[in-house]
């Protein structure tokens, strides 16, 4: 029963720890990373609590130096990569559909942009027409991803970014394929904490 006990008392601590890194992942635009981090510390606190401490120590490391995010704990619950439009690439505006890209949540919130025949950039670069600040966006890289039209219909496209872009669903978007969105699409840059939504205008 003394262990039984212990154990819950352990891997209660572990969570706590777990925490830390579970946290920092969700800032670091790496949740994956930072729940995975959580399960590893709680189990390494059940046994031994500095093993969930090192676990803690490890993750957190590996969150901050890593490029990128590992796949979902769960990978069988939902795809993770967006399907590309087949075929040869026809970039055609469509003159009778008037299109705006509006900012639901993060540092850009409230905001909305036309998007025009050329589409729009969102990034940190000066020649964006979506920009972030840099001092307000660990995630976003400097060309992270455009709106387009594509062979009439709108379309979201990842320009190699690091933290990558998503559909609201949590599929990842392959870098530089067009994938194709409709009015009410919901996507977000490297963490729903820059969520986007395509409107009307």
């Amino acid at each position: 029963m003394d262990i039984i006990l212990s154990a819950l008392l352990g891997a209660a601590l572990g969570a706590l720890i777990g925490l830390i890194p579970f946290f920092l992942g969700r800032a670091r635009a790496k949740p994956n990373l930072g729940t995975l981090a959580l399960v590893c510390c709680t189990i390494g606190g059940a046994l031994i609590v500095w093993l969930a401490m090192l676990a803690a120590l490890g993750f957190s490391i590996a969150i901050l130096a890593t490029q990128s995010d590992c796949g979902p704990l769960f990978p069988g619950s939902r795809p993770t990569v967006a399907t590309p439009m087949e075929g040869p690439i026809n970039y055609e505006f469509n003159y009778n559909q008037r299109l705006g890209v509006a900012c639901i949540a993060g540092p850009l919130k409230g905001q909305v942009y036309s998007v025009g025949s050329g589409g729009i950039v969102i990034g940190k670069d000066y020649d964006c027409s979506v920009r972030y600040r840099s001092t307000n966006a660990p995630g976003i890289s400097r060309h992270h991803c455009a709106v387009r039209w594509c062979q009439g219909q709108p379309v979201l496209v990842d320009l190699g970014s690091t933290y990558g872009s998503y559909l609201a669903d949590g599929r990842k978007l392959p870098p530089n394929y067009p994938v194709a969105i409709q009015v009410g699409s919901r996507f977000y840059l490297g963490s729903r904490e820059n969520s986007f939504q395509l409107i009307n205008m």
